[in-house]
């Protein structure tokens, strides 16, 4: 890891953010909500750590970094695979680090923390001991015998009846980045603060265990759980890549293969999880939703709290002023706003959007950047023109929040899992109202999180996960209602206005980030 000054980065930093596959280079919400932090405590300075998976997936920074932002470093969780010419230097390496480690059939204490990762259910200090000791290189991970065996071990535990070929690679594949990251030395910085749990978040828990120094961890949505979703529809557990077969067969996994490397895999990010939650000093997340699945899943109870996003309200008053579209005339405009991912199910969206256009005329706007997953936006273009929605639906590259808010009627949000939507926040702020699914905080949002929350009224309308004919009937309703548009955008603005204050979040983290513990802020709930 080499540390880029971005600023002056020599002092070292009062918080070193620890991200995975965003800020500075992909655009979303979380991106957002980092690139505003930082830019509202200007006089704290920032370390920037980027988890990537490998070297040239992320060429090019999306976000002008702040004044105070003093180093980015990027880390990689895989090196390129060798081709051609370097595929001979790449053998003598490899044959010489065999020859070197083949003997060594003692263990390491960082092997041990990984059995202990795949193997028991609870975190003690440790776990985070063997894990910090950094005597496991790459090299002896890869060509060991003590990694070997500890493999072959594992595979008679987790997975007796599978194929030890197809445990040996993902058992590879899931624990090498974990080998890579953790033999990085850690930026200076007083605080240590993770986006995620996984790799970034064990990271930084590691990082904090071996220098005594806090660490926090914010959840926007529950990364184990967005990973289990991830894996029960990947394709790649069908089929392995060829140039992994030795013995001439297609690559194909049984189906019980299939699920036993499944199941490790899941259990495997909720281990990372667990790990991180022992460590933080304060697991945020933005829902109370959230905040129990966080619990449920290893978080103690007294170190959780809910810090919900804030926005800036004042730069959402010119929409509100502003005609709306059917009063002009024209088709009601409904807008997705977001990341063209699978998580998001934009699936579900057209499908909803094609049954509503049989009952009313829209104009649909799926607003957002296609770079993260081009496979999937391939898929929802053809879908639309499977469905002849053509003439109806329109994808856009991400545009300035002026130009999104100020000729929309709805927003639609059907996504797997979410953790406190900002697209909704910014939404409400202009008077839009919304139709989302029931995934984290969408509901607080909508409807209220408290009795007198609720009593603001409702800002939109929620739905079930993955339910094309209800998203469908809730666009219905309100593109045919305008009264009832306006109602839900006047709740929503008033609950952004009392509840959601951007100036009340940065409050809450420039208390955690100089306590290392609790908020003194009304912004944060611990329960």
């Amino acid at each position: 890891m080499k540390p880029v000054d971005v600023h002056g980065g020599t002092a070292g930093a009062d918080v070193c953010l620890v991200l995975e596959g965003t800020y500075p280079y992909v655009r979303g919400g979380v991106s957002t909500w980092v690139h505003d932090l930082i830019g509202s405590l200007p006089d704290l300075r920032f370390a920037l750590v980027h988890v990537g998976p490998e070297q040239g997936t992320f060429t090019r920074k999306l976000y002008s970094l702040p004044a105070n932002v003093v180093t980015l470093s990027d880390m990689y969780c895989r090196e390129p695979l060798a081709r051609g010419r370097d595929a001979d230097i790449m053998q003598r390496v490899a044959h010489s680090e065999r020859s070197r480690h083949a003997n060594a059939r003692q263990s390491s204490r960082v092997l041990d923390g990984i059995r202990r990762l795949h193997l028991e259910d609870r975190v003690d200090p440790s776990l985070l001991d063997d894990l910090a000791s950094d005597d496991l290189s790459v090299g002896a991970f890869l060509h060991g015998r003590a990694s070997f065996d500890l493999t072959a071990e594992l595979c008679e535990r987790l997975a007796p009846d599978a194929s030890f070929l197809d445990f040996f690679w993902h058992f590879r594949s899931m624990n090498l980045p974990l080998v890579r990251l953790l033999g990085a030395e850690p930026p200076a910085a007083a605080t240590y603060h993770a986006l995620c749990t996984g790799y970034a978040g064990i990271l930084a828990a590691v990082w904090s265990h071996r220098t005594g120094r806090p660490f926090l961890l914010t959840e926007h949505g529950i990364y184990a759980r967005e990973r289990k979703l991830e894996l029960d529809r990947a394709a790649w557990f069908r089929e392995t890549r060829d140039r992994r077969r030795s013995d001439g067969t297609d690559g194909t996994i049984d189906n019980e293969t299939a699920s036993a490397l499944r199941r490790i895999w899941v259990r495997f990010f909720r281990a990372l999880a667990r790990c991180a939650y022992a460590r933080a000093s304060s697991v945020v997340s933005l829902s109370e939703v959230n905040r129990k699945r966080q619990i449920a899943d290893g978080a103690p109870a007294g170190r959780t709290l809910v810090v919900p996003n804030g926005i800036d309200l004042e730069g959402f008053r010119a929409r509100v002023a502003g005609p709306s579209r059917a009063a002009e005339g024209r088709p009601v405009r409904v807008a997705f706003v977001g990341r063209l991912v699978p998580i998001k199910d934009i699936a579900t969206l057209i499908r909803a959007c094609f049954l509503a256009l049989r009952v009313v005329d829209l104009d649909v706007r799926i607003i957002g950047p296609i770079d993260e997953d081009p496979p999937y936006a391939r898929r929802c273009r053809r879908l639309v023109a499977k469905l002849g929605l053509g003439h109806a639906i329109r994808f856009q590259k991400a545009l300035p929040i002026e130009r999104i808010y100020s000729d929309i009627d709805i927003l639609v949000l059907t996504s797997f899992s979410e953790g406190q939507p900002l697209v909704i926040l910014e939404a409400n702020a202009a008077g839009i109202p919304v139709v989302a699914s029931d995934v984290g905080a969408c509901r607080d949002l909508l409807e209220g999180r408290t009795h007198v929350d609720r009593r603001i009224g409702p800002s939109g309308i929620v739905t079930r996960l993955a339910a094309p004919e209800e998203t469908a009937a809730a666009i219905v309703r309100l593109a045919q209602d305008p009264g009832l548009r306006r109602l839900m955008g006047a709740a929503g603005r008033r609950r952004v206005a009392t509840y959601y204050r951007k100036s009340a979040t940065v409050s809450t983290y420039r208390t955690l980030y100089s306590a290392g513990a609790w908020p003194a802020s009304a912004g944060a709930s611990s329960a």
